[in-house]
């Protein structure tokens, strides 16, 4: 298992270097992460390359026995080249020059500095490509953050208009398939395009958008595509020079980039966790989903290339990892299937925007409570490697992430509580709390390995999406659709089908009208004897062969069904016409996976804030148990078990302190 932290050891004077790395080596870390944003100090001037200072610490880290992730350093263009060719800055919406003093201030469509990137690449990588210290590289870092997938300059523009004439092949498609005879916004040839930048219609609301649909839902497909083809271009460049594998830092539910298209050419996926910082406290289960989407994206095992070891925050400080915590995050880490463990960072930077970033070390570099935690954790992983590297998580139930369809409801979100995102984290809870684990998984890919698929507000389809749902359900599968599904076309204009549209025949039910609730009104909707409220949106069912497992009660629509269930060859298709609340989905998505025939855990799952992962490795299943409340949690337990990480067995009753964990395997 791979073991190690983020360093910058530009950012410290050489002297500290082999003390920093005598306490790696006492922390059982194996490798180190650096170079990232290293750009001016590797080039000081336009051609003059120092690589000395990179070679030393490399030395220095292969005598320590730790080996390197090496970052290209594409993401903080230096200033000596941003002051040469001033135009690589991007542009913003309202055509302002987004500037130097951050970073990721480059167009990745700009073809001078694709060239700027072709030759700091090539040079690090034939330097380093063959060296056996270097464990892999790393391409760039974070693609998009600080909103930087989007950008409105010319270069993108022109690339824009390549893009278009690829996929439409001619102006007279495009304009049909966008609809542009509305408000008279045909196009008579490609140089005509325009993005979606600032308009008369865009108000003060940043939720509003008055370009058409099928254009910004292109554009942010072009946006993704051309991160995608830059990280490719420097694949290509070191594979040229290098065997050695390549990731890049993802950043779990970041939602501009397609992380199935970008994770495509890697050879591993990693990504950046951080678990409690000042604009953000995710949920445990919304973290654990990030996990699984980032082991979804090429249905392997990952790395976390950036580990929350401390309290962060850039101006403002997040609140400090209660003693435990850190263990607990980087067990569940593990547990939904990281490989590698790279902690974000090593010591707290004394300089620049990260200064509140703290690691492992504070700014005195005195090994405290956190670096002992840490230790001990790492210790544990290294004795338990064989056991735990390379272990599978044991899915029945898969949940359809599609970037696309997360775009289009960005757009056009229909409902303004409504949150694509929320909605497949809701389903995922539901399950969770069952102790099921669930996998992400793209469009298109092999499903027949799922006794359950959910597909939420599936309303982007066309024949083939079409196909593949119904044939998952025709060979026996479970799907459950939801409201809004098969309501657009591929390209963003609304269906003149009647819906659920391509997926009214599988669901044998046809939505007679719809209600979107707004300004605090809810309707109350009966499943069996239980009553719940949906406060989102009410489709109004007609079953045409589905049978009602739901109905309204309240509205206009009293009595009508709200939530069906259809035979359909093999499988049951299953469709929820409304939002329900968080005891509602729990019930449902429980009957629907019993009704599936997934087998019951033999651990308690009935303690809220306890997580269960089920693991397998050569055949053989465990659990891994996680307790992320701040108190003691009693479990009860099926039989006889053994914890592995103490080597106790345990009998009836599992007792976990707080933010404690514990590794079961069932005898």
């Amino acid at each position: 298992m791979q073991l190690g932290a983020c360093y910058y050891p530009e950012q410290w004077p050489r002297e500290m270097w082999e003390h920093d790395i005598r306490l790696m080596k006492e922390a059982n870390f194996n490798v180190v992460r650096i170079g990232e944003f290293a750009w001016a100090r590797l080039e000081p001037e336009p051609g003059q390359y120092d690589f000395q200072w990179l070679d030393d610490v490399i030395g220095l880290l292969d005598q320590g026995g730790i080996a390197v992730i090496l970052g290209t350093p594409t993401a903080t263009p230096p200033k000596w080249l941003m002051d040469k060719y001033p135009d690589i800055y991007q542009r913003d919406k309202f055509g302002g020059v987004r500037g130097y003093g951050s970073r990721r201030h480059y167009c990745v469509n700009h073809p001078v500095y694709q060239e700027l990137t072709k030759g700091i690449v090539q040079v690090i990588a034939a330097r380093y490509g063959h060296d056996r210290r270097i464990q892999a590289w790393q391409i760039d870092n974070e693609f998009g953050c600080q909103d930087t997938t989007y950008c409105y300059c010319d270069h993108c523009l022109q690339a824009f208009h390549v893009w278009l004439e690829q996929k439409y092949g001619s102006v007279d498609r495009l304009n049909e398939e966008w609809g542009t005879v509305f408000w008279s916004q045909t196009y008579r040839d490609w140089s005509e395009l325009i993005l979606p930048a600032y308009s008369v219609c865009d108000g003060a609301d940043p939720e509003y958008h008055g370009h058409n649909p099928a254009l910004v839902l292109d554009y942010k497909r072009f946006s993704s595509d051309a991160v995608v083809r830059y990280q490719q271009f420097q694949i290509d460049l070191i594979r040229k020079l290098s065997d050695k594998p390549i990731t890049h830092n993802l950043m779990g539910h970041f939602p501009e980039i397609d992380y199935f298209n970008l994770a495509e050419p890697l050879d591993f996926v990693s990504w950046d966790n951080y678990i409690d910082y000042p604009w953000d406290r995710p949920s445990y289960r919304k973290t654990a989903m990030a996990h699984d989407l980032m082991r979804g994206v090429k249905k392997q095992n990952f790395w976390v290339m950036e580990h929350q070891s401390g309290p962060c925050g850039w101006n403002v400080l997040a609140d400090t990892p209660r003693p435990g915590q850190l263990r607990l995050w980087t067990y569940q880490s593990v547990a939904h299937g990281a490989d590698g463990i790279v902690y974000f960072r090593f010591r707290a930077a004394r300089y620049g925007a990260e200064q509140y970033w703290y690691g492992i070390l504070d700014h005195d570099s005195v090994p405290r409570r956190r670096y002992r935690e840490i230790q001990q954790t790492c210790g544990e992983l290294v004795r338990l490697a064989p056991l735990l590297e390379g272990a599978q998580v044991v899915s029945d139930i898969a949940i359809v992430k599609s970037y696309d369809h997360l775009w289009s409801h960005a757009i056009h979100p229909h409902n303004r509580n409504f949150d694509y995102t929320r909605l497949l984290q809701s389903y995922y809870d539901a399950f969770s709390a069952h102790g099921y684990n669930v996998d992400l998984v793209g469009l298109h890919g092999d499903l027949s390995s799922y006794k359950v698929v959910v597909i939420p507000a599936f309303h982007l389809s066309d024949p083939d999406l079409k196909a593949w749902v119904s044939r998952y359900v025709m060979n026996g599968g479970r799907a459950v659709l939801t409201f809004r599904s098969g309501s657009r076309n591929w390209n963003n204009a609304m269906t003149d089908q009647t819906l659920p549209g391509d997926f009214r025949e599988l669901c044998g039910v046809e939505v007679e009208e719809f209600d979107s609730l707004n300004y605090g009104r809810q309707v109350e909707v009966q499943i069996g004897g239980s009553t719940c409220l949906a406060s989102i949106w009410c489709d109004i069912l007609h079953p045409n062969g589905a049978t009602t497992l739901g109905t309204y009660a309240g509205e206009y629509y009293d009595g009508e069904a709200a939530i069906t269930v259809n035979g359909f060859g093999q499988g049951h298709a299953y469709y929820i016409g409304c939002d329900l609340d968080e005891h509602a989905m729990r019930e449902l998505m429980g009957s629907i996976a019993e009704a599936s025939g997934i087998n019951p855990l033999p651990i308690s799952v009935q303690n809220e804030g306890v997580e269960i992962v089920r693991k397998r490795k050569d055949g053989r299943e465990f659990y891994v148990v996680l307790n992320h409340n701040a108190r003691a949690v009693r479990i009860p337990l099926t039989g006889e078990c053994q914890e592995l990480v103490s080597g106790a067995a345990v009998t009836g009753e599992l007792v976990l302190e707080s933010y404690a964990i514990a590794i079961l395997r069932h005898e």
